[in-house]
């Protein structure tokens, strides 16, 4: 089984669940979506061991290794992937993000991305995995 590696965005910048998103995706240690949440992306091709890329507004802020496929708890935040820890380190902006994309569009909240570009990704937040 090969790894894959997901860019995942907290929410859409300006929107008022940006912060509360980022607090509840850190103290539940998992990306967390809304059930409501219009493009998806390929949230539901994740499986364990995966790589989760942290997207918080317009920057790469953290990321982590998936320990599951995505489980539906309750209603609304409730399409949750548990990581083994979130590693957030610098503030790394997103540019480049369209040339490595591997599927679906640039508004979805989960972009499968190419391995080369989330590895330099993860070097440049820190902390190598």
């Amino acid at each position: 089984m090969s790894r894959n590696y997901y860019v995942c965005s907290i929410g859409q910048p300006g929107q008022g669940y940006d912060d509360e998103n980022l607090r509840r995706c850190i103290l539940h240690n998992a990306f967390v979506l809304h059930e409501g949440a219009k493009q998806k992306g390929c949230i539901n091709e994740i499986n364990a061991d995966d790589i989760l890329i942290l997207k918080y507004q317009n920057e790469f802020i953290g990321y982590g290794r998936s320990i599951g496929d995505v489980e539906h708890r309750g209603t609304g935040w409730s399409l949750y992937v548990d990581v083994n820890l979130w590693i957030m380190g610098n503030h790394v902006h997103k540019y480049g993000i369209q040339k490595a994309q591997k599927s679906g569009t640039a508004y979805d909240a989960v972009k499968k991305v190419d391995r080369d570009f989330a590895l330099q990704k993860m070097e440049e937040i820190g902390f190598p995995f």
